[in-house]
């Protein structure tokens, strides 16, 4: 019960782990790298073309001159993609303030002659605030929006990207609300003007994004270094030699590619990702309906708590190996249905919980199988040391949970020996107390060892007999031959003590053995308070009596009928005829042994 009960405790304890520890957060930073590691596996997409990068680029800093550019510069630009045919010209730039009078002339220009998006931006900035007579600095959000004429004739989105908190960007808010209003960010509104806002399904507020791979990588169909997008530097659209049918009905978006730029982030395919590319891939997830959704997180957990449960119930019974086994089993399985669902259904399942449920449980069982195994193994050694020799306790430490299954108490087959020491009485009056007891002991120590030899089990000492028996707690296959070859040497050993303490003839210690073979129930015997390793049975019965039978017929070893047909050819015998043994209705044939 104590075994059942504390593994109970486990299980809920693994329950309530996975749920406090999913509740807190600690799962999170685990599950972003099981996340990323989906990307990786998976490699490199390729894109649908739709959207096209103009990149701010090095060359166009080298021959354009350092940023920010004159905004007659970016004017021609965005005229010169506008009048290519460009669906929808998007700048990741922002122009919160007024500069030369004639530059955002010709840039509202160039803007309304198409359809054109601009990026704002929300800032935390400290303002001052009057509180009482004291003013106090304030931290509150600001939406910095582009210079007035600019909201005249283009759209405007924030662009703003939040990482996660190990700086990758997993995911992005589409729309938010802002001092009571409603506000698109710069991918979404691109999207809702590229297809129409009519033709916008109802979308989450944030979504997942499914990356396409990095910025440029090496596609081994072609052996060729690809980009993930279709990008043009910013100087070529300026010098007009992008032919129109390479830019016609697409989305177009400038910004930053530069490596110095400070819009760059990490993702999962790299440590260096220009803005401009996020919003690319954003606007690409969402026109192609394939950004990536999470699945519910409480079912997962509630999958978790049932794994838990029906794990506990599997890995009670089971050993270490199949345990790992299964473990293994499960969390490469899981991982692997994660990455499947993942990949055809762009839905992200949480991993670690799941993975930790496993686990943990796992390791917690057979830290709990070792913890009780040596547990059995010290009540084994204590209940059996003073009854087997040192093989067969070696033998049940082997497989301590095994052999005490069955110690409450088992029918099996078992050759019982009763062995009667007779002689003391008439020799007590020769020798003294302490030579009495000396010789006693002595003589007990003697035919114990031989016991041990022959791998036998002492049951108890019952004043001058001792029982003992083959079979158990350990299978013995020739528990019969131990049984009787045993005997023959402990008569051996009888006579050995007596030249030994040189006792007179017609005062020699002598024995008589009963030997029997049958079906007996062997196990742990008695109280809750006090119990003892014993056998009870017929076949211990007859065994007594046929000690007492060696008095009668005047022969030291009598076996049964049982015991003769195991041993026939082998050990010489030879028949005492048939006796009807007290408390049985059938008689037996009884066997004397030669020695």
């Amino acid at each position: 019960m104590e075994k059942y009960n504390s593994w109970i405790l486990i299980v809920l304890s693994c329950i309530f782990s996975v749920i406090i520890l999913d509740a807190i957060g600690i799962f999170v930073p685990i599950e972003n790298i099981f996340y990323d590691l989906r990307f990786k596996i998976r490699g490199p997409k390729k894109t649908s073309d739709k959207v096209i990068i103009v990149a701010i680029d090095e060359e166009s800093l080298t021959e354009l001159g350092r940023w920010p550019w004159d905004r007659k510069i970016i004017a021609k630009v965005v005229e010169n993609l506008v009048s290519k045919g460009a669906k929808v010209v998007a700048l990741d730039i922002l122009f919160p303030e007024e500069s030369n009078s004639l530059s955002d002339t010709k840039l509202v220009s160039a803007l309304a002659k198409g359809e054109t998006v601009v990026a704002s931006h929300f800032e935390t900035v400290y303002e001052n605030v009057l509180k009482g007579d004291t003013i106090h600095k304030v931290l509150t959000e600001k939406l910095i929006l582009p210079i007035t004429k600019i909201q005249k004739v283009s759209k405007t989105g924030f662009a703003n990207v939040e990482p996660d908190k190990d700086g990758i960007i997993r995911k992005v808010m589409l729309y938010r609300k802002y001092k009571g209003e409603h506000y698109d960010a710069f991918n979404f509104t691109i999207v809702k003007t590229y297809l129409g806002e009519k033709n916008i399904k109802n979308l989450p507020k944030i979504i997942y994004v499914n990356y396409y791979g990095p910025p440029e990588y090496f596609d081994k169909k072609t052996n060729k270094i690809v980009t993930t997008f279709v990008r043009y530097s910013v100087v070529d659209i300026y010098n007009n030699v992008i032919p129109s049918t390479w830019i016609r009905d697409k989305i177009v978006l400038i910004g930053s590619t530069a490596t110095g730029a400070y819009d760059h982030y990490p993702t999962p395919y790299t440590h260096t990702y220009p803005g401009v590319e996020v919003h690319a891939t954003v606007i690409e997830n969402l026109i192609n309906n394939n950004y990536c959704k999470k699945f519910n997180k409480n079912y997962v957990l509630l999958l978790s708590v049932v794994t838990i449960i029906v794990l506990g119930i599997l890995f009670y019974n089971l050993t270490a190996t199949p345990i790992i086994s299964l473990i293994l089993f499960l969390v490469v399985g899981y991982y692997l249905l994660s990455y499947f669902v993942f990949v055809k259904l762009y839905t992200i399942i949480d991993f670690v919980p799941f993975a930790f449920s496993v686990v943990s449980l796992g390791f917690s069982s057979i830290l709990y199988k070792l913890f009780f195994e040596q547990k059995e193994k010290k009540l084994i050694k204590k209940t059996f040391s003073k009854y087997i020799n040192p093989y067969i306790m070696e033998e049940l430490l082997k497989n301590p949970v095994g052999s005490l299954s069955a110690l409450g108490g088992q029918k099996r087959e078992i050759t019982v020996v009763f062995a009667d020491i007779r002689g003391f009485t008439t020799i007590s009056e020769r020798l003294s107390a302490e030579e009495v007891v000396k010789l006693l002991n002595e003589c007990f120590s003697a035919l114990s060892n031989v016991i041990f030899k022959y791998n036998g089990t002492i049951d108890k000492y019952i004043g001058d007999c001792i029982m003992f028996f083959w079979n158990a707690p350990i299978e013995q296959p020739d528990h019969t031959d131990l049984a009787v070859s045993c005997v023959i040497e402990m008569f051996k050993e009888l006579e050995k003590l007596n030249q030994e303490y040189q006792v007179p003839s017609n005062l020699k210690i002598k024995m008589g053995a009963g030997i029997n073979t049958g079906e007996a129930v062997v196990g742990n015997i008695g109280s809750t308070h006090l119990m003892e390793y014993t056998a009870i049975g017929d076949t211990v019965n007859v065994a007594s009596r046929l000690q007492e039978l060696t008095k009668e017929f005047n022969v030291p070893i009598i076996i049964s009928e049982y015991v003769n047909k195991k041993i026939v050819g082998r050990i010489p015998t030879f028949s005492l005829g048939k006796v009807n043994i007290r408390g049985r209705i059938q008689a037996i044939e009884i066997f004397g042994v030669k020695m």
